[in-house]
């Protein structure tokens, strides 16, 4: 797995594989009887939305280049304030709940980029009650997640192959910065991008970054 990941140049292609595989090894334990009994996540439910989410930087490139395309509308400035955390799980959780919900939700709690979520988003599923996920209080409780021996494999050849990891905020708005100095970027990453949204989100980040 890690060879065929590693094959692929592009990183936006390379997060897409790496989701193909998933939902190929997730929908065979989805249709599970157990599993669709005990499963307590569904639409709608964001509890785990409020943690913070991994993703890699092939993930990244995928995400911030949904938001350069108008594909994804995010609020920069609670991007900023959730990616100036970084990686730090104490600093995150003292950051009020309604801070700390990602960035890609809707006012009712659904994804807005549901078929380009993360890996993370892809495989944790908990195994009993919503409620358990609820870190309203800033504490995470223990769980019981699904087994996904099959996806964890793919997991760890897409982090490999994306050779950086970290958490979701720190991630994209990394990606989004970079993305605003499109001049120092190699040729193949310029077609990409949209100058006329660039140039209002570099906007949009200047002002953020001056305050």
């Amino acid at each position: 797995m890690s060879r065929m990941l590693g094959r692929i140049d592009d990183p936006i292609t390379r997060a897409t594989k790496s989701h193909d595989y998933i939902e190929s090894y997730m929908s065979q334990i989805m249709e599970n009887d157990v599993v669709k009994k005990s499963l307590a996540c569904g639409n709608g439910c964001s509890a785990c939305c409020h943690t913070q989410v991994s993703i890699n930087s092939d993930e990244a490139e995928l995400l911030s280049q949904l938001v350069i395309d108008g594909n994804a509308h995010i609020d920069l400035k609670k991007l900023y304030i959730q990616g100036n955390v970084e990686n730090d799980p104490a600093k995150w959780f003292q950051l009020p709940y309604t801070l700390r919900g990602c960035v890609f939700l809707d006012e009712k709690g659904s994804c807005t980029i549901y078929e380009n979520r993360p890996i993370v988003c892809r495989t944790n599923n908990v195994l009993g009650e919503a409620s358990q996920c609820d870190t309203r209080d800033g504490v995470e409780k223990p769980l019981r997640l699904l087994n996904t021996h099959k996806s964890d494999i793919v997991t760890i050849a897409a982090y490999n192959a994306a050779g950086k990891g970290g958490t979701l905020p720190h991630m994209l708005w990394e990606s989004l910065r970079e993305k605003v100095e499109y001049k120092s970027l190699p040729k193949r990453k310029k077609k990409a991008i949209k100058k006329a949204k660039l140039t209002k989100i570099k906007k949009n980040i200047s002002k953020l970054i001056e305050l």
